[in-house]
């Protein structure tokens, strides 16, 4: 197999990685919400299993990185993290939902549980400062940066919109949550501008 062509096939096993996790999410949150397989909250427990998919997308991603001459170990400690807060986040926020509906929970211990699922997005935050830190490639790191702008200036841009929508009571008021998958969507789509640019 030539280099060419090993590389294609890399970015395809990416490619059917990426819509098989997105698929599989969005599958699986769609028939949590629209049947009652899994009484709430325990459904978000099975959101763990599409999750799981997470593994095979990340290891296409490093056998791509290597293909293309774009890997570094910088990068496989910052996949490893941000998988592994990332199966922390979604164990948390069910665990914080479990305990917390139905109950007669007082507000220190709401307060308890809200670190559940929060103290693993610190883990994912710090795992991308501590990317660019150890990243010792320029142009590796330079791209990263790039993308993180690119989410940044969206998620400021979306939240200065919806605030105004909310403002004139146009749209209801979005958990401010929210800002972290809107800011890791952005980050997608700072990584495909790059791709597009060639940068």
């Amino acid at each position: 197999m030539t280099d060419d062509t090993a590389a294609a096939s890399a970015k395809r096993a990416v490619t059917f990685w990426i819509f098989a996790f997105v698929g599989a999410m969005f599958g699986t949150a769609l028939l949590l919400r629209t049947t009652a397989i899994v009484p709430a909250p325990w459904g978000m427990a099975v959101l763990i299993a599409p999750m799981l998919l997470l593994i095979p997308l990340v290891r296409a991603a490093e056998a791509m990185q290597r293909q293309t001459g774009c890997d570094s170990a910088a990068a496989v400690r910052y996949n490893r993290r941000i998988l592994f807060a990332s199966f922390l986040y979604v164990a948390g926020l069910a665990a914080a939902l479990i305990l917390f509906k139905g109950q007669d929970v007082s507000k220190p211990v709401a307060a308890l549980l809200s670190l559940l699922p929060t103290l693993p997005v610190f883990g994912i935050i710090w795992a991308m400062g501590r990317y660019i830190v150890e990243e010792s490639d320029e142009y590796l790191r330079a791209r990263t940066v790039s993308a993180a702008l690119v989410a940044t200036g969206l998620l400021l841009a979306v939240a200065t919109f919806w605030g105004f929508l909310t403002t004139f009571e146009v749209v209801p008021n979005v958990p401010m949550w929210a800002a972290v998958p809107v800011w890791c969507f952005g980050l997608g789509i700072g990584q495909l501008v790059n791709k597009v640019r060639g940068a």
